[in-house]
């Protein structure tokens, strides 16, 4: 059966279409504001945020757009392709350097996010169930502090183009299902393999679609051909190198041992659901319950699923339900456990969720909306509390007072972290190949950035005391 719009009736009149869409922009604003909030008073993450950033200012300083260098040498560790640090190169373009210009990118996959959610169940049900849904997307959205929405990393990029995946099957017609496979192309080149846990849905999605040879064929050259050009090109740059170390390192050995000290147990994902999301939990459990009792008793029903619930929404029912089984499933078969590793199943069952909402009666449904709502209210407050509490450390706030010096080159004696790393590039007006760690060489215009306390420049003059660096500048 395929796709159709308005299962449930829309309020036709003119003042109910009016309050309708100023409760709808009211309510975007607040999610947009509450997402937004303080984002670039934030600390660069280390590891995936602060690489992500580092690699994108370095080849931007490059002008190279294929290949990822970290510390001035092509980066093997991050083995992403290269769509995830284009965004962060574009915004750093127009906007110029700055924490808030390397994560607009992540920010906007929120909204685009949450603009595709809504529009598309309000058209499939109404505009009381799109509101229902992005409620629940905002809640856990709020409630997800790394590799959410408000990092510079690959995963908010990856999770706007999932639920696009997903929500393209949800349509079952040709085109929607080669939108679907090119979703999950652009998957692949933003997070690599994480993307395996979207073929179960494609292949459920195809056999209730229509089985034609020729949709398969359509379907594949929209899923491999952009992989397979990034794949060319970058081959054509550094060689096998890169994506012989994409499967052995990052697939099959992730896949097979524990590597980098992830020991985590095969119920880490079961217990990250219980203990992180637990307004999530509460709302699935009575959800279901509802659901159920509405299956066995009619009169619980939305009056027009009474008669039954139709074939097409049982279908999409079992789309979104496969395609979180496969995320937590594959995921805790892998030896390789980290609990953000199954975020993108989150927004799926958002929707799965605003389906059983949608099947509910008035009084049930007011109910589960009036919980929504409360335990909306209760996360947007957690989340500014935790917000405006967020200030720039005193590292950054040294660098942005010594951007102004007219240095030519940055001396950081010992080691430096990722994200100390990635900051020197966010703040200061140098370039990577002007960044040294190691003894200091006595180079005139140069910022030198030394431990807490430990001891003055050689014809240096102090520019801040900090609580881990001093800086000197010598001119």
């Amino acid at each position: 059966m395929p796709y159709k719009t308005s299962l449930l009736p829309q309020n036709s009149g003119r003042f109910g279409r009016f309050l309708s869409c100023f409760c709808i922009v009211a309510f975007f604003s607040l999610l947009i504001f509450a997402e937004c909030y303080h984002v670039g008073s934030e600390r660069i993450q280390a590891w995936d945020e602060a690489r992500h950033i580092g690699s994108a200012y370095e080849m931007l300083f490059r002008h190279e757009y294929v290949v990822n260098y970290w510390q001035n040498e092509k980066d093997y560790w991050n083995l992403k392709p290269v769509l995830s640090f284009l965004p962060i190169i574009v915004s750093v373009k127009l906007f110029g350097k700055g924490l808030l210009a390397a994560r607009l990118p992540s920010l906007l996959g929120f909204v685009a996010s949450s603009v595709g959610l809504y529009w598309f169940v309000a058209r499939r049900f109404s505009r009381v169930e799109g509101l229902y849904a992005i409620t629940l997307f905002s809640t856990w959205a709020q409630a997800v502090v790394l590799h959410g929405f408000r990092q510079a990393d690959a995963d908010a990029l990856y999770y706007t183009f999932y639920l696009f995946c997903v929500l393209s099957c949800l349509k079952r017609t040709g085109g929607a299902f080669c939108l679907a496979c090119l979703m999950a192309a652009l998957c692949f080149l933003s997070k690599s393999w994480h993307t395996l846990t979207l073929i179960p849905t494609l292949v459920v999605t195809y056999v209730m679609t229509g089985r034609s040879l020729r949709l398969a064929m359509k379907g594949m050259l929209c899923g491999l051909a952009p992989v397979l050009l990034w794949l060319g090109v970058r081959l054509s740059e550094d060689g096998s190198r890169f994506p012989l170390r994409m499967l052995t390192y990052d697939l099959l050995k992730r896949g097979s041992m524990a590597i980098e000290g992830h020991n985590s147990p095969a119920l880490l994902y079961a217990t990250d659901f219980v203990q992180s999301h637990p307004d999530l939990l509460w709302q699935l459990g009575l959800l279901t319950l509802a659901f159920l009792a509405a299956c066995f008793w009619p009169p619980l029903r939305a009056a027009c699923f009474r008669p039954g619930i139709p074939p097409a929404v049982k279908a999409e029912m079992l789309i979104l339900g496969v395609t979180i089984v496969s995320v937590f499933g594959m995921f805790s078969a892998a030896q390789t456990r980290l609990f953000w590793y199954t975020f993108p199943a989150y927004p799926i069952l958002c929707v799965l969720m605003t389906y059983f909402f949608a099947l509910l009666g008035p009084v049930l449904k007011t109910l589960a909306g009036g919980i929504a709502a409360v335990f909306f209210v209760l996360s947007l407050s957690a989340c500014l509390q935790r917000d405006r509490a967020t200030v720039l450390p005193v590292f950054y706030t040294q660098l942005q007072a010594a951007a102004q010096l007219p240095m030519m080159r940055v001396q950081k004696d010992l080691l430096i972290t990722q994200d100390d790393y990635a900051a020197l590039l966010t703040y200061l007006p140098v370039a990577p190949e002007a960044i040294h760690i190691g003894a200091d060489d006595h180079t005139p215009h140069t910022l030198v950035i030394r431990q807490k306390d430990a001891g003055a420049c050689d014809g240096c003059a102090l520019i801040s005391r900090g609580d881990r660096f001093d800086l000197f500048y010598r001119d």
